[in-house]
């Protein structure tokens, strides 16, 4: 990736009356895919696909991560020195970023069929970070606090939520006893744990897959934040918002003791049994 992240230093004249052509863009590219492609014909040899899939799923985590590293600085509460690009610059970005898209996706161009990563692991909520880079990044300093104050007030509440659940007390109706009240027609501890594990196992895609939707879909300020380390004005702010995130970390992760402590002792409490 280092030619694609000398791209700049290499073709940044004075000034820029004209941006580069498409062919350009691409052609920046073609040594990295290149590479990738002797590479993956060699892995093709040894590999099976499933594993293929993977290694190629775990190179598209590290472009995600050279592109973003060309975009906006590590999350921190002090200014950076790295230079905000132009709106140049940013086009040119993103359509390296669909140009790999479209490589590690590898559609085939007469079956139509998909021969690379899936789209569900490429649009990771990674990429989905970086798309949104594009929607901010030239927003006005008092936009972004705005809107980072707003999207912090959300992340909170949806914590509170979170742990409120949580905390809340089982249901005594619960059928998980043994003894007796399997007498009484409920199943035992035995029988509720194989049909807690087996519906474990049954959901355990679905809800790694709500999980992954939710990170898409409730993004929270840290791109902001980094996109705000670039500009001097919001230094005040970021070291504000790095205590209030501070503040909150400590807060949960004492309550979330708490709570263990609180679990552990009542399973304790239910394991003993009064001698005759």
């Amino acid at each position: 990736m280092s030619s694609v992240s000398s791209y700049f230093n290499r073709n940044r004249p004075q000034s820029v009356p004209q941006g580069p052509t498409q062919i350009e863009i691409t052609n920046a590219l073609k040594p990295l895919f290149a590479y990738f492609d002797d590479n993956f014909a060699i892995m093709n040899q040894t590999l099976t696909s499933a594993a293929m899939i993977m290694v190629m799923s775990r190179l598209w985590k590290e472009v995600l991560v050279t592109i973003e590293v060309l975009l906006v600085p590590p999350l921190s509460d002090k200014l950076s020195q790295q230079r905000p690009l132009t709106q140049q610059e940013l086009d040119i970005v993103f359509k390296w970023l669909q140009l790999l898209f479209d490589f590690f996706h590898a559609v085939d161009d007469e079956t139509g069929e998909a021969n690379g990563v899936p789209l569900d692991v490429l649009k990771s909520p990674k990429y989905h970070d970086i798309q949104s880079l594009n929607f901010f990044y030239f927003e006005s300093t008092e936009n972004l606090i705005r809107t980072s104050e707003r999207m912090a007030s959300a992340t909170a509440a949806r914590q509170q939520a979170h742990r409120n659940r949580l905390s809340a007390p089982a249901s005594l109706s619960s059928p998980s006893f043994g003894g007796a009240a399997g007498l009484m027609g409920m199943p035992s501890t035995r029988r509720s744990k194989s049909i807690m594990l087996s519906r474990n196992l049954g959901t355990m895609k679905k809800a790694k897959e709500e999980k992954r939707k939710e990170a898409q879909a409730d993004p929270n300020d840290d791109m902001i934040l980094r996109i705000l380390r670039m500009r001097p004005e919001a230094e005040k702010y970021l070291k504000d918002r790095s205590r209030q995130k501070e503040r909150l970390a400590a807060a949960a992760a004492a309550e979330m003791i708490v709570r263990q402590s609180l679990v552990a002792g009542g399973g304790r409490m239910l394991g003993a049994t009064p001698r005759r």
